[in-house]
Order: structure tokens, then sequence, then C-alpha cells
């Protein structure tokens, strides 16, 4: 079970990043986790929640066109505040193993970036 004061914090920083005009991906909730994906510009990040505390990962989906320096900047400016409001909070940020292969390495929940 998940601690009260961790899910609290976890629908706090949701509301926060809502505000920052993030579009939600997915919602997964169970008794043992939840998940959220969200996307603003080409960046992706994810937010778990579990019973070991709250897990993030940032990653930019680069395979829908053609960059100029002011597009890159934007999404490194983003993710990096993506980052820096989740270490604040003391987030434990995800290796990019854990995000592309999160449980047993294959199944439904086995992704790759699709580059």
């Amino acid at each position: 079970m998940i601690e009260k004061t961790l899910r609290e914090k976890f629908e706090k920083v949701i509301d926060e990043f809502h505000e920052l005009n993030v579009k939600f991906v997915s919602d997964q909730s169970t008794e043992e986790y939840r998940r959220v994906v969200m996307k603003r510009y080409q960046v992706v990040f994810t937010l778990i929640l579990d019973k070991n505390g709250v897990s993030f990962d940032t990653y930019a989906d680069l395979k829908s066109g053609v960059y100029e320096l002011g597009d890159l900047h934007t999404m490194v400016r983003f993710m990096l505040k993506v980052r820096e409001k989740c270490k604040y909070l003391g987030f434990r940020e995800m290796n990019t193993t854990e995000r592309l292969y999160p449980s047993n390495r294959i199944g439904d929940m086995t992704r790759t970036s699709e580059l």
C-alpha cells in the first residue's frame, strides 16, 4: 500500500504539471502503483508512484519532424524544468532501460523508442 503523504505529493506535482499545459497521454492506476504519462511539445515524461516512492523519466520524441535550433532549445528547457522539479521533490530518475523494459522485459509493457 502506498503512503497517503506520498500519494498527496504525487497528486500535487501532477496538478503543477497540468498548469504548464501538458497533455495527459495515459494514466494507469492499481492498488500497487500509479503511472502517468504526459507530453508537451515533443517531450514525454512519466511519473510512477509505487511503494518505493516516485520515479520519473523524461525524453524527447524526435520522430515527428525536422527541428530548428529554437525548437530544440524549447524542448531541452522544458525537459530540464521537469527534471529540476522532480529532483527538488526527491523523486528518483529512471534510466533508459527501466523505461523501455519496465517489469520483466517481455510482454505488453515492453516498448522501444521507435527511432
